[in-house]
């Protein structure tokens, strides 16, 4: 498990550091914060958010999964409300991690 800040995007350009995805990946809550996700793989991967808490039903948070296809590049968008309170943090999983690799950039 490893947790990763944002790097922040600058109008000079910044470059970026490359993640790869790993069980237990966690994302330390920032303002416009975005992954950048390429699925090196053979077959399309999901990545799910886990979202603690209930909403105002009693009923447990839906986890976002977003689908990444087999050879792209796509930006998802992380919410500061997705944090965990007890450690917060957002927490990532992967239905496969090889070749797959992300950015956590701030806008």
């Amino acid at each position: 498990m490893a947790t990763y800040p944002a790097e922040a995007m600058t109008v000079a350009g910044t470059a970026l550091t490359s993640r790869s995805a790993a069980s237990g990946d966690k994302i330390t809550p920032d303002d416009n914060l975005f992954l950048i996700v390429t699925n090196g793989g053979g077959s399309s991967i999901n990545l799910t958010i886990a979202v603690p808490g209930n909403n105002s039903y009693g009923e447990p948070n839906p986890d976002p999964v977003r689908a990444i296809a087999n050879g792209a590049t796509k930006a998802v968008k992380l919410l500061r409300e997705w944090a965990d309170p007890a450690d917060g943090l957002i927490a990532l999983s992967w239905s496969a991690t090889t070749s797959v690799t992300y950015y956590v950039v701030r806008g």
